[in-house]
């Protein structure tokens, strides 16, 4: 049996097996000490008989080895006839020769010849060997050599195992007998705790439980046991109420499912209905339900994948409207959105059927023109739609007139993705706006480069106002009628030290774009404010300082304070400063521009209309705003007094100004005849 074996054996047997296992081992090492020990006894007693013999022999043959009386010693030698365990003995000399001998009849024994000169003992396995010492006054004079046979030891060997062998097997036997009963005490329960875990888990029944009296560590886990089955008992009852709950839930909830299942189905096509909805939501813009730019996206890359298979061209169309923002602002974003639905119809139906309008977002639109035949396909199309934009507009009983700005880019020429065409043509857009609104421009490489001074010019204005290359100069202001400076404005200039000095034309809309007005503006009022101050110093007290203002200053929220922190550096009456806007700026956000505009007049500064005549020029409008001045574009006096337009636009401002209680600044004024013709207004 191996170990695998007694693994399956029951543990009553184990018990069984292991008690009579460490009763044999504990009996049978007991016997085999006992059995040694008396072996070793045994021999030993027979070594002291065999030495006590030796003795008297050599004592009664030492006179027969000094007279060589040979006779004698075979005498001595007698006595030995009645041990019946002697089989031989001899007396040496000490020339090593037998000098008297002894042996048992019928035993043939050969006498050791020589190297008998030592006294030991030696047991030979069926017989012990002796010599010892004949000894007269001290010194040796011969040995005596006994051998005796081990048949007595051998015997008691024999009869000790027997005994030995008797007393194990009874031994075994009792054991047996004892341990079958001895284990039922360890093993009784354990077949107890067995047959009730068996049949708890056949039954399921938690109710039972183990019986047993026992005060030890069996007992202790019968009690753990009945403990765990009764905790299971009040789970399980937990359990088959929650479980009664659930099911007369799940059926309440399947019934509530089958109903629910059933109108689902009755409204399959209302759900297919609202799928379609999302799907088209998702790519069309909600406002003018055109495509947005996802759907742009896709189909600008499927045409351009064709393109490259056919060898075809594909054009993009980037739309922005003009001025789009005032409308939105003065009207609201109701008339707007409605104008902007009306514009969607209208690109709709001025494009051929493959190619899609989409809405980016704001006032921008996209159109994608598929498998052109050539640039100028293009170009016609984008005539057609700025054309198809002119007639006026009817919203919320206002009759509007809008124009936009085109892009074009076109596929392979100005790029081979969606990305790049998309930048080019945002590009070419921008340009269009630049040289005047309502046109179509294609992209150029040199637009590209454009961007890329601009970008420049940004990476070097970031540094100009740290490396002192910005600078203020001062454009006097004249009364025509005591012909004495009253005031200055306060114009920027830039001096590059390798690109020399660079126009405002060129550097404040960059300024504007990447944010840096903000902080320049603050610098040109604190350096204005500052010189004014240095002015009022030196004697010139009745000058006052005018300041230009960017449309991102006044549109940035707590412009009012960082002009009062400006006054306040200087030390500056707010009565001797005056801040110059545009038409076009404070239009952008009119009512927050009124909100500004009126706090900083409280304060004590005044305000005045830049370029009036070159933008809206509308009475309302300036009726609204808090201005105190109004400036003649020097657009409007370059050709005074021979234009005779500009004669009567001119006269037109004057005389609103005057209605207005308004004062007047012209600008521009170089000649003689100029002057004259300003003061007899």
């Amino acid at each position: 049996m191996n170990i695998r074996d007694l693994g399956r054996v029951s543990i009553r047997w184990k018990l069984t097996l292991l008690i009579v296992t460490i009763s044999t081992v504990s009996l049978l090492l007991a016997s085999i000490a006992f059995i040694t020990s008396d072996r070793i006894n045994t021999q030993q007693t027979a070594s002291n008989n065999l030495a006590t013999m030796a003795e008297i022999i050599a004592a009664n043959s030492s006179a027969a080895l000094l007279f060589g009386d040979a006779r004698a010693a075979q005498e001595t030698l007698g006595f030995l006839k009645a041990q019946q365990h002697i089989q031989a003995a001899a007396i040496y000399g000490m020339d090593n020769t037998v000098f008297a001998s002894y042996r048992k009849p019928g035993i043939a024994i050969k006498f050791p010849e020589s190297g008998i000169q030592t006294e030991n003992t030696l047991f030979r396995g069926n017989h012990i060997e002796l010599s010892t010492h004949i000894n007269y006054e001290g010194e040796q004079i011969g040995i005596v050599y006994l051998r005796s046979n081990m048949k007595a030891i051998h015997d008691r060997l024999i009869w000790f195992l027997g005994i030995v062998t008797a007393v194990l097997l009874v031994s075994v036997l009792v054991t047996f007998m004892l341990s079958t009963r001895l284990q039922r005490i360890i093993t009784d329960p354990l077949l107890r705790l067995s047959a009730i875990a068996r049949q708890v888990k056949t039954e399921k029944n938690y109710s039972l439980r183990v019986l047993g009296e026992n005060e030890d560590e069996l007992g202790n886990l019968i009690i753990d046991f009945n403990t765990m089955l009764d905790e299971i008992q009040s789970r399980d009852d937990e359990l088959s109420e929650h479980r009664a709950m659930l099911e007369e839930r799940v059926m309440q909830r399947t019934s509530e499912l089958e109903i629910a299942n059933s109108k689902l189905a009755s409204s399959k096509e209302q759900a297919e209905a609202v799928a379609r909805r999302m799907e088209y939501h998702a790519h069309h813009d909600a406002l003018t339900g055109l495509p947005n730019r996802i759907l742009l996206n896709d189909r600008i890359t499927a045409e351009l994948a064709h393109a490259r298979r056919q060898h075809g061209m594909v054009a993009l169309l980037f739309l922005d409207l003009d001025r789009f923002k005032i409308i939105n602002d003065s009207l609201g974003h109701a008339v707007g959105d409605q104008l902007l639905r009306v514009i969607a119809r209208r690109l709709g139906n001025c494009v051929r059927e493959e190619d899609t309008v989409a809405r980016l977002g704001g006032d921008e639109f996209m159109v994608l023109l598929p498998r052109i035949s050539g640039s100028s396909d293009a170009g016609r199309i984008a005539r057609k739609v700025i054309d198809c934009l002119l007639d006026p507009i009817s919203c919320g009983g206002n009759e509007l007139h809008i124009t936009t700005s085109v892009g074009i880019s076109i596929y392979p020429y100005d790029g081979t993705d969606a990305e790049t065409l998309i930048k080019h043509a945002d590009i070419s857009m921008y340009r269009a706006k630049e040289l005047g609104r309502n046109k179509a421009v294609y992209f150029t490489a040199e637009m590209n480069a454009g961007s890329r001074k601009q970008l420049a010019l940004e990476n070097n204005l970031r540094q100009a106002t740290a490396k002192n290359q910005l600078k203020l100069v001062y454009q006097p202001k004249v009364d025509i009628f005591r012909n004495t400076i009253i005031g200055v404005e306060a114009l920027l200039r830039w001096e590059h030290p390798t690109m020399g000095m660079i126009s405002p034309m060129e550097f404040i809309p960059v300024a504007e774009d990447c944010g840096l007005i903000v902080p320049i503006g603050e610098w040109v009022l604190n350096t204005a404010f500052t010189q004014l101050k240095q002015w009022h110093k030196a004697g010139y007290t009745d000058l006052t300082m005018a300041v230009n203002l960017s449309s991102a200053q006044l549109s940035r929220p707590g412009l009012e304070d960082v002009v009062a922190k400006a006054l306040q550096a200087a030390d500056l009456d707010a009565r001797m400063t005056e801040l110059e806007i545009t038409e076009n700026v404070a239009m952008e956000n009119l009512e927050p521009a009124i909100a500004i505009l009126e706090k900083l007049k409280n304060m004590g500064v005044s305000i005045a209309m830049d370029d009036f005549g070159t933008g809206y020029s509308s009475l309302s409008y300036l009726r609204r705003l808090p201005v105190d001045v109004v400036k003649i574009d020097q657009s409007f006096v370059r050709e005074i007094p021979d234009s005779h337009e500009d004669v009567l636009i001119a006269q037109a401002i004057i005389a609103m100004a005057q209605s207005l209680n308004l004062s007047l600044v012209v600008e521009g004024v170089e000649s003689v005849r100029q002057l004259n013709f300003f003061r007899q207004q």
